[in-house]
């Protein structure tokens, strides 16, 4: 199952903030050796604020190995931020059902038979997270193909590719009905619901 949180309830899931910037950490700045800011061992940027929410994969000791944090395009988020030449014509989605997929790592580490469905499992756990009728879907800057593995329709290139952080990555958005990675979901057996509380981060209801 896929736990989530934000920083209003994190006390709830032992040390999973910390252990997902572990992960991070480990995935990001020993592994690939980018320059995102970290202390200690725990990897974090200026994007993880209470607005921030984390679901995570944890094994049987409670230790996150799997992580995708969604942030807000209410607020300032990565893609507008950093790499707005990504989005053609330059209009950025900006919309409480719209959310920014960022973060995404699996631990290497992790047996290769657990590990091949993490992301599967994260993938569902967000269209669940958007299953209301508020939700719109995702946007977020990968590896084309890393992305079409995944999601075989519905993915929508926002722009032309370009070299993000030493890979050719491309700006995308996907909505909500085409986030569930269906041919994994039956490969793998993953249940029709993966998040373990999704009362926990409801998407709040549009402003009247």
């Amino acid at each position: 199952m896929i736990e989530a949180f934000s920083f209003a309830n994190a006390h709830h899931f032992q040390d999973a903030l910390a252990s997902q910037a572990r992960l991070r950490y480990e995935v990001f700045v020993e592994r690939r050796g980018l320059p995102h800011s970290f202390w200690e061992g725990l990897e974090f940027d200026e994007f993880d604020t209470p607005a921030a929410k984390y679901l995570v994969w944890r094994d049987e000791k409670r230790v996150v190995r799997g992580l995708a944090r969604l942030l807000p395009t209410t607020n300032s988020y990565m893609l507008q931020t950093y790499w707005p030449h990504l989005i053609s014509g330059r209009i950025f989605p900006s919309s409480s059902g719209v959310w920014e997929l960022t973060r995404v790592c699996v631990d290497k580490s992790l047996d290769s038979k657990l590990r091949r469905t993490v992301l599967p499992e994260l993938l569902c756990a967000i269209e669940e997270f958007l299953s209301t009728p508020h939700g719109v879907g995702i946007v977020g800057v990968t590896r084309e193909h890393l992305l079409t593995h995944f999601i075989r329709s519905g993915i929508r290139w926002l722009g032309e590719p370009d070299l993000i952080e030493g890979e050719l990555e491309r700006a995308f958005f996907v909505p909500k009905g085409f986030i569930r990675p269906e041919h994994h979901c039956r490969r793998f057996g993953i249940a029709r619901q993966v998040l373990a509380n999704p009362e926990g981060i409801a998407l709040a209801p549009k402003a009247a």
